[in-house]
């Protein structure tokens, strides 16, 4: 059973009427009168709320999702959702959308420890959609690793609606067949012990790019990379930082499903978790490497690909004698992959990146002048690598050569005809499992299997 099949199973195991009946219980110590037993958060996407949004007004899907439970079962639900700037680009306050995120973090962070504090028995629900699951994302890792304003026990569980910081591997999805990776870039080191204990739910529309950019578009990765971090108030110096983030963020992904391997192959459990998860690794380590990586380290992960192939091949044949030298070549090629992604890290630091000073100031205003934006990125690329297709140098030559004029050009397309086809918005509506659940439905009863742990 793969991760997306478990995740599936798990949000959606309950019948309907089940999920919706929760059986009234007595707590074991009394709590203050005004303490509900849960606290849901919620943290909206961009534009649909303000800083100084009434925090109990439904907004958007999120409300879709969390009135009906609160109506519906048997136990004390309150809702918040969580006021904040909620823009991109700059915005009316003149933050963008790194400071709009992280405003979001820090008022969903203070009203999570102001209800902790004052009711020691109330527990927590999370979520967000959009820029606000980027929020919620970034909070329930923290959580997750003990770094947050809640205990991870507290925390009953996350959902996760479109997540800009989408990642291929450690984040268990509904709605997508391959790992996907997130417009604003990959959140490095998963959800800690809210993963371990399904804690942690995320849910992707195949064809919204904000949440499932195909990784091989390194176009509007890029733009996304850039748009969501900048500094507003040097939207061209840090672009120049940036882009040489974005090179290391493109490793990043590849490098965490390395190291799961790597990990697998230690685990006592190796023969299940090969033919359960192994292909997804796979998939996602495969669609990393041979759009980024230079030729040594494509070289040794097309040998990782065969190796783990052959593998499940005998395991499916059952010829158990043959598998642990295969298992000892596995962790070995493993081990080269990630020694090479290792040396292209270093070498991030010697992209020269003068000319993505345009670029930071073109997404920072953006408007009629889009087609000079996309000059810049190209003109950008071109000196970074000394001219594209002619003089690109070293292990990033590959990566650099996907900015050419007509890739440029195909991929602000697609991205049009995806925001032509309102995707993004469509998780009240759209069938994201076999099963014919929406995305309003699947966190429904998500939330609600939740729930039933502590009544």
């Amino acid at each position: 059973m793969t991760i997306r099949h478990r995740c599936t199973s798990l949000a959606v195991s309950l019948p309907l009427t089940a999920t919706l009946l929760l059986s009234t219980a007595a707590p074991a110590h009394a709590a203050p009168a005004t303490c509900p037993a849960v606290e849901a958060i919620a943290i909206p996407g961009t534009t649909q709320t303000t800083p100084q949004a009434d925090p109990t007004r439904p907004v958007g899907i999120l409300g879709d999702i969390l009135e009906p439970i609160k109506r519906i079962v048997h136990l004390a639900v309150d809702t918040f959702y969580t006021p904040y700037p909620a823009t991109i680009f700059g915005g009316t306050d003149g933050g963008g959308y790194l400071a709009s995120k992280q405003a979001g973090i820090d008022s969903a962070d203070a009203r999570m420890r102001a209800v902790a504090n004052r009711c020691p028995h109330t527990n927590f629900l999370l979520t967000g959609y959009s820029q606000g699951a980027d929020a919620a994302g970034d909070i329930a890792a923290a959580i997750g690793h003990n770094r947050g304003a809640i205990p991870a026990s507290r925390l009953l569980g996350v959902a996760l609606v479109a997540d800009p910081s989408q990642s291929p591997v450690g984040q268990p999805t509904i709605g997508l067949n391959q790992p996907g990776v997130g417009f604003a870039g990959v959140r490095a080191g998963g959800f800690g012990a809210l993963t371990q204990r399904n804690g942690i739910l995320s849910i992707c529309a195949p064809l919204d790019y904000f949440c499932n950019l195909p990784q091989a578009d390194l176009v509007m990765r890029f733009i996304g990379h850039l748009g969501s971090h900048l500094d507003a108030s040097d939207p061209a110096g840090s672009a120049q930082k940036l882009a040489t983030m974005f090179m290391a963020g493109l490793i990043a992904p590849a490098t965490a499903a390395v190291n799961q391997i790597l990990q697998l192959v230690k685990d006592p459990n190796l023969i299940p978790d090969l033919v359960h998860r192994g292909v997804a690794f796979g998939v996602a380590l495969a669609q990393q490497l041979f759009w980024l990586a230079g030729p040594q380290v494509a070289a040794t992960a097309s040998e990782l690909f065969n190796a783990a192939g052959q593998i499940i091949n005998l395991i499916q044949a059952r010829a158990w004698t043959a598998l642990p030298a295969l298992i000892t070549a596995i962790a070995t090629k493993a081990a080269n992959v990630a020694n090479a992604l290792s040396k292209m890290q270093e070498q991030t630091n010697t992209i020269n990146v003068s000319a993505f000073g345009p670029v930071g100031a073109g997404l920072a205003h953006p408007g009629p002048g889009f087609g000079d934006l996309v000059t810049a990125v190209i003109n950008a690329i071109s000196v970074a690598t000394g001219g594209i297709g002619t003089q690109a140098t070293g292990i990033f030559g590959p990566t650099f050569a996907q900015f050419s004029a007509a890739t440029v050009a195909t991929a602000l397309k697609h991205f049009a005809e995806f925001i032509k086809g309102d995707y993004h918005n469509d998780y009240g509506t759209a069938r994201l499992d076999p099963a014919g659940h929406t995305g309003t439905q699947l966190v429904q009863r998500y939330f609600v299997n939740q729930l039933n742990r502590i009544v």
